[in-house]
């Protein structure tokens, strides 16, 4: 995977492949390019439709640079992040697609950034919104604690268990979960090109895709089979990628 160096000097990999309109893939926290896109197959569904799929590791994840301070993960820095990728690429307009953690970091960038065309929210709805304040120092200490079976916050607990599985830098998540998120929600009325937003039937991590399409001026909503973890890989949610980036 080719890197660059973003606004801070901080190394970041990429993944890059196909013609066409571009396409900038934002993962999850604790996974990462291969986990959320590749394997999915999210990324060769957009590559085989004729688009150029760019595929962002976030700081702290995949195979881009692990700062374990949390003042590295502060005042935008993963927006900013993608600015840098936006500059390196000579982007001038783009579809973003950002799952979970990197929805959110979608949806700020597309409130402040006009390269951006239009938006493809996943994993994301209205109890993403109202937990935007959750108690991240839960996910801190679920990440550092030596037993997790000691852990008792149900999400952290999950996310422990996923870091755990793909062998993720915990010092690094636990960094960032600990940094000062950056405002969501009062940026959601400052979305103006088309949103679309999809969440797993099951996924309760998200909530309903309506709720959060409510806040955003002419989002659209879907939801498809699976939970948090699994709805990535539907073809139904594939389909309502292709059909709304195919629309004009």
């Amino acid at each position: 995977m080719p890197t660059f160096e973003s606004f801070d000097g901080l190394t970041l990999s990429y993944q890059d492949d196909g013609d066409g309109d571009l396409v900038v893939l934002l993962h999850g926290f604790a996974a990462d390019t291969n986990i959320n896109w590749v394997r999915s197959g999210i990324f060769d569904v957009l590559v085989d439709d004729g688009y150029r799929a760019v595929a962002l590791d976030a700081r702290g994840h995949g195979l881009s640079a692990k700062p374990h301070e949390p003042d590295a993960y502060a005042d935008g820095a993963m927006t900013r992040d993608v600015q840098a990728l936006l500059d390196l690429l000579g982007s001038s307009g783009c579809c973003v697609i950002g799952y979970s953690m990197g929805a959110t970091t979608t949806m700020r960038l597309a409130a402040v950034d006009p390269r951006v065309t239009r938006v493809v929210l996943l994993g994301v709805g209205g109890v993403t919104i109202a937990d935007d304040g959750r108690d991240r120092r839960a996910f801190a200490a679920g990440l550092l604690v030596e037993d997790p079976s000691t852990i008792t916050d149900p999400i952290a607990a999950q996310f422990r268990t996923l870091a755990d599985s793909v062998r993720a830098d915990r010092r690094a998540l636990a960094a960032y979960a600990s940094a000062e998120p950056p405002d969501v929600v009062g940026l959601l009325g400052q979305i103006h090109v088309p949103a679309l937003i999809i969440a797993g039937i099951d996924d309760e991590l998200a909530g309903s895709p309506e709720d959060l399409a409510a806040r955003i001026p002419g989002a659209t909503a879907v939801t498809v089979p699976g939970d948090h973890f699994t709805s990535n890989s539907q073809p139904s949610l594939h389909d309502a990628v292709i059909e709304f980036l195919a629309s004009r």
